[in-house]
This record gives structure tokens, sequence and C-alpha cells, in this order.
């Protein structure tokens, strides 16, 4: 008989994983634990499938569907499979959702390594109980507490009664592609790439900036990669009724699954752009736009400064601020050097921060450091 294999579970918060989580940290991390280290890899939850993305990039990685992802079926799981789960993932600090399977995982497997990974916002960190004993209890149950930007791993790093890694949102190359970014193949693009107009994302803004300093620019155009809601599509056609000039500088692409294609975007571009009023830690988009040499403009969301390297690499606006937006966008296009400069410097920055096998490399030596538990 061999050995026996090391298994590591990462538990979806209800209602499950949706298909565009799979390819981002919350699959990345037990596809790389699968692959670096020989794990077997699962993501539980309730089924909100299709899951397209599955059998494309992490068929390695099993698929496990709970019935009822808000009830005690959570915890009968975690009995039923808690002498094959080393490693136990819990995405965000819900309590109310956690605490009965943590509990029963711990009583189980005294032994077996807990993640705690906070893809949070401040809003969201400043709302929690910290300071209650059931929390303090839930915090003291994990081995590994992660924070995917530095501004809130010191918020939390000073707040929590526990140590709280700075653990990034990385970038992983599924396909093996070419990364390597010719410069002086770039196109004047600015783009934007996730859930197009989607409330948070304040899409509309960027829109307006551009349309602001396009008659200054008339090289450059303005790219939106990703569904678009139906809500902002009423806003575009309206806008290129006023704006018809600019009916052929804004594109939209839809929904771009094939990585090779998307990172094309990436390269290809100058400029990206995020306009969110919040985000959950360091966006997952953040790092591909690393990987593909963009230079950086963002809002002021909680990651702002490590979108932006401290300023090496990019510039931040207010939140909502249009005028500052349009004010950066103005200095900007017309500055090559300044653009390439930062660029170049945003592909070594990723490579050193964001590539998501260094970052898996060091969440594995975190979570053995310790030692025996018992």
């Amino acid at each position: 008989m061999g050995e026996k294999r090391p298994g590591i579970c990462c538990l979806a918060t209800s209602p499950g994983w949706v298909d565009a989580q799979l390819t981002k940290n919350c699959g990345i991390v037990p596809l790389l634990f699968q692959k670096m280290y020989g794990f077997r890899a699962i993501m539980a939850g309730g089924d909100s499938g299709p899951y397209p993305s599955h059998d494309r990039y992490l068929p390695e990685v099993e698929m496990d569907f709970i019935a009822d992802p808000d009830g005690p079926d959570v915890v009968r799981y975690i009995e039923e499979r808690a002498a094959d789960i080393d490693v136990l993932v819990l995405h965000g600090p819900q309590e109310y959702y956690y605490a009965a399977p943590l509990e029963r995982y711990r009583a189980l497997r005294p032994d077996g390594r807990v993640y705690l990974e906070l893809d949070a916002n401040g809003v969201w960190m400043e709302r929690l109980p910290w300071n209650t004993p059931s929390f303090r209890r839930f915090l003291g149950q994990c081995d590994v507490v992660g924070a995917s930007c530095r501004r809130i791993q010191r918020y939390l790093a000073a707040k929590w009664p526990c140590r709280v890694e700075y653990i990034p949102n990385g970038f992983y190359n599924f396909d093996g592609i070419d990364l390597s970014v010719d410069f002086a193949a770039k196109e004047n693009r600015i783009i934007a790439v996730g859930r197009i107009g989607s409330l948070e994302k304040r899409h509309e803004l960027l829109l307006s900036a551009f349309a602001a300093v396009a008659n200054a620019f008339p090289s450059w155009t303005l790219r939106f990669v990703g569904n678009v809601t139906p809500a902002f599509a009423e806003f575009v056609r309206e806008f290129f009724i006023k704006r018809p000039d600019l009916a052929e500088r804004v594109v939209f692409t839809g929904l771009i699954r094939d990585k090779a294609q998307l990172f094309e975007e990436y390269r290809r571009a100058k400029v990206f752009a995020l306009t969110s009023f919040k985000e959950g830690g360091t966006p997952n988009v953040a790092a591909e736009a690393f990987f593909g040499g963009c230079y950086m403009v963002t809002s002021s969301v909680d990651a702002a400064m490590d979108m932006v390297d401290g300023g090496a690499c990019g510039e931040i606006f207010p939140i909502d601020d249009e005028v500052a937006l349009t004010g950066i966008l103005s200095r900007l296009l017309g500055d090559e050097t300044r653009i390439r400069r930062g660029g170049e410097r945003l592909i070594a920055y990723g490579r050193e921060t964001f590539d998501f096998t260094r970052i898996i490399r060091r969440l594995h030596y975190l979570l053995w450091e310790g030692g025996d538990r018992t």
C-alpha cells in the first residue's frame, strides 16, 4: 500500500461556486496544490453551474456538490470526508456559515490545516464582530489567515487577535502561452475587464472620462472586455446617440473565456483602467494586467497602492471622481514614455509578487511551518 494522498478542500459560501471563480484564486489554489504537491484537490459547495471552465482549465480539481449549502448538509459533508481533508480552505470569515463545519473539522482532524482566505474590503471587515468570544475562537482555529491586499492586511493585523498574512491574488498561465510583451507592438488602447456595467464597477465613469479626452487623442480606443449588463447596454445606447463619433472607438468584445485570447487583449493594450467603488482585495484582473504590461489607472479601492506598486507604474484617482479620472487620462495618453516605463515595471512587479506558483509555495510553507497542531 502506498502512502495516503493528502487532500485540500475549498469550501464555498452559499449558494456555491460560479464558473468565473474556477479560474480565479478560488480554483487556482487547489489546482496548484494538486500540481505542485500531489494533493487531491476538491471544490465543494452548492451547484451553481454550469461550469464550462472546469473541463477546459482544471479537470484535476474535483467538484463536490452539497444539496443544502445553508444547512446541516455542510457539517455532514465535513464529517464524511474529514479523514481525506488535510487542508480546509474557507473563503471569507462568515462565522454563521463556517463556525459549525470548522468546529466539526477541528474535532475530527486536530492535525489538519485551515486557511482562511480574505478576499475582502474594508467596509465588510469593519462590520464583523471580531471581538466576540465566538469570533475570536473562529480565528484561533485557523492556521493561516491571509488578506489579498496590503492595506487590509495591515488593518486586520493591528485589530484581530491573530497573525494576518499578505497573500495576494496572482496570475496563473493555464495554457502555458508565451507571455512575452512587445511594447512597440502595443496599440493606443485602454481596456477594462470584468462584469461590464455592474453597479460597483462604475464603468460609466470610464466611458464619460474617455469621451471628454477623445478629441484630443484621436488615435486612442476604449475596449470593454466581458459580459455587459442590460442597464449598461441601455446607458451605452443613449451615450452613442449623444456621441456618435465614438461608436467606432468604444469596443465591446463580450466575454472572452479563452485565456490566450484574453491575454492578447492585455498584451495589445497600453492602459488598464479600474473604476470600482469597492473590490474584494486585489482584483484577479489586475494580476493579469501586470503580466500584460498595462499601465494602471485605478480608483482608490483598498488594493490601489498594490496595483500601482506605490506609484511606480500607475495612478490613483478618488472613488467616483470623474473629473480626477479625466485629468489623469488627459495627462497620461500623450505621455508615451511614462506609459511604457510603467508597463515594463509592472511586468517585473507581477513576476516578483503575483506569480501564483510563488504564492502557493509560500502558502504551503506557512501552513506547515508551525508543525503538528497536536
